[in-house]
């Protein structure tokens, strides 16, 4: 079954966009129910994870092998050099172990075009870990995740167990410890069969069990950036701009018969400080800038795509790469010239500033005949445009 759209609203539909940031993100757990077996079986199966196991020649961490009820370690099926032995692997899974399948989507493309589709809608970096779970097994014992998780089942039955809500929202530095942190009471219980979905909100205790067949599921983990992200940025800013922020603590601090006194007069006036020269808009631009320059490229395909750029005509179908995540902003070249500078999946390039509308179609549309495109330029220069993007990875031709 081949999906038109591998994308944020299509993995947890019928619930909208607008239902699931409104009701469930960062609040409460999200079940989906939809009795459509084959509904994930386009992002990964079983017979993905044997041909990865058994021939990409993967090590630890790729590859984790756990269960609950026993301790099993990198040397019960790596070698010495941490690539994986996969007979091992596949036997200790055999005996009721779980396979973990870390950051799998940077080798399978369906999976890369679906994590980089919820990166455009969260504006943070996507992870997934696959599950291959025997029947009647279980991978963890109960806790919770530092990171907000969609869990999509895709083959087998599992069902979940929802605990208390020890942690609201923790920080990725508030790792889950069973010795710290009480289970509490079983709030719900659910069983997630092939094509169904579920939300797991960061600090929500949870387990799960493999009921009596083998399981397949992705937990795509949601990376997001926090308000105390955007903080500690905008000390680190305006610390190195005023030197207040770069003054020792008083000598003695550290003593228990020191005066706080003194600190508490600094500390508010450091944070007046902070409130009047941090800049809201350069700090998310720099974000921005950071999340945009760390996105590798997903260019399946574009060996041929070069291959056959000499064949591109005016009257050629072109668009852009799907789930293209960019900036444009105004520039000033070296002699003064406005220029327009395109960041895109890890890279700059900067063209003239007459180019900017059109660059905004080729980058927004996905199908156009490129003498269609709205712009100043004639056809040849639309050409040499659309060319000079097709070579970047940020277009394709549909010829």
């Amino acid at each position: 079954m081949q999906h038109a759209a591998l994308d944020f609203d299509w993995s947890i539909a019928p619930v909208t966009r607008e239902a699931f940031f409104g009701e469930s993100f960062e609040k409460k757990h999200l079940v989906v129910h939809r009795n459509t077996p084959d509904y994930y079986r386009d992002l990964v199966s079983v017979d993905d994870i044997d041909r990865v196991v058994t021939t990409m020649g993967l090590s630890v961490p790729e590859v984790n092998v756990v269960r609950a009820d026993a301790t099993i370690t990198p040397a019960d099926f790596a070698y010495e050099s941490g690539f994986i032995d996969a007979v091992r692997v596949n036997q200790l899974f055999a005996d009721g172990a779980t396979i973990i399948m870390s950051n799998l989507q940077e080798r399978l493309p369906t999976l890369a075009r679906f994590c980089r589709a919820l990166e455009n809608v969260f504006s943070s970096r996507i992870q997934t870990n696959i599950y291959l779970t025997p029947a009647h097994s279980q991978g963890f014992r109960a806790h919770y995740d530092n990171h907000d998780v969609l869990v999509l089942q895709v083959e087998g039955t599992k069902e979940w167990r929802i605990y208390d809500h020890p942690v609201e929202l923790p920080l990725n530095t508030q790792a889950f410890n069973p010795h710290d942190v009480p289970i509490g009471e079983q709030t719900d219980s659910f069983v997630l069969e092939p094509g169904d979905m579920c939300y797991v909100p960061r600090g929500l205790t949870h387990d799960a069990v493999a009921t009596d067949q083998t399981s397949l599921h992705i937990t795509t983990g949601l990376m997001t950036r926090t308000w105390a992200d955007l903080v500690t940025e905008a000390v680190i800013a305006v610390a190195h701009k005023d030197p207040a922020f770069r003054a020792s603590l008083p000598p003695g601090h550290a003593r228990g018969d020191f005066d706080m006194g003194a600190m508490e007069a600094t500390f508010a006036d450091l944070l007046k400080r902070l409130q009047d020269s941090a800049s809201l808009p350069d700090l998310v631009s720099d974000i921005r800038s950071e999340f945009i320059g760390n996105r590798v490229p997903r260019v399946p395909g574009q060996m041929r795509q070069l291959a056959r750029l000499a064949e591109l005509s005016a009257d050629s179908e072109v668009g852009a790469q799907p789930q293209l995540i960019f900036q444009l902003q105004d520039r000033t070249d070296p002699e003064g010239n406005p220029v327009v500078q395109v960041s895109c999946q890890g890279a700059e390039m900067f063209l003239p500033a007459h180019t900017k509308s059109a660059l905004e179609t080729c980058l927004t549309n996905q199908r156009f005949k490129i003498r269609d495109l709205p712009s100043d330029l004639d056809d040849d220069g639309k050409l040499v445009l659309v060319k000079r993007l097709i070579r970047e990875g940020l277009m394709v031709s549909h010829a």
